[in-house]
């Protein structure tokens, strides 16, 4: 495997890897049972920035991510997660990553927010990684840099 294969973080372009299929990923998308409340939790805490969305027959929200990615949002108000899953944060649930240039900054302004979050430094990675969860259980996950030395350890 060649050491682009392997690094973590972001690639340059000097190091992007062909991937056969496809180039890039594109965009990612969630399920929710309360468009309003994803409103809230994404826009309002969050502050990510809504883009426009095709007129589909069933409500959602779009968001721009950055570099040509973007967050779907899917009302399925049928498609409820058990509490274990909407409350309990580990990192081996289905989530998605937002790279943040400084993950302490990023820990903080989420800690202001008063959500449940589990927070940990990778020992493989070194990196910060901080999971806090919508209100209906999806997991969102910011990773980045850290000052923190230490590797707390992570769930098995």
């Amino acid at each position: 495997m060649s050491p682009a294969a392997i690094k973590v973080g972001r690639l340059t372009r000097k190091e992007e890897i062909d991937m056969g299929l496809f180039k890039e990923l594109n965009h990612v998308s969630i399920t929710v049972t309360d468009v309003a409340k994803a409103r809230e939790f994404y826009t309002g805490l969050l502050g990510l920035q809504e883009i426009p969305r095709p007129a589909f027959d069933f409500p959602g929200i779009w968001y721009s991510l950055g570099n040509g990615l973007s967050l779907h949002i899917i009302l399925n108000d049928q498609l409820v997660r058990p509490a274990v899953e909407r409350e309990k944060i580990q990192a081996r649930y289905a989530h998605f990553a937002l790279w943040t240039e400084d993950a302490d900054q990023c820990a903080s302004k989420i800690s202001e927010l008063g959500l449940p979050v589990r927070d940990v430094v990778s020992g493989p990675t070194g990196l910060r990684q901080v999971f806090i969860k919508d209100p209906d259980g999806n997991m969102v996950e910011f990773i980045g840099p850290t000052k923190i030395g230490a590797p707390r350890r992570m769930e098995s």
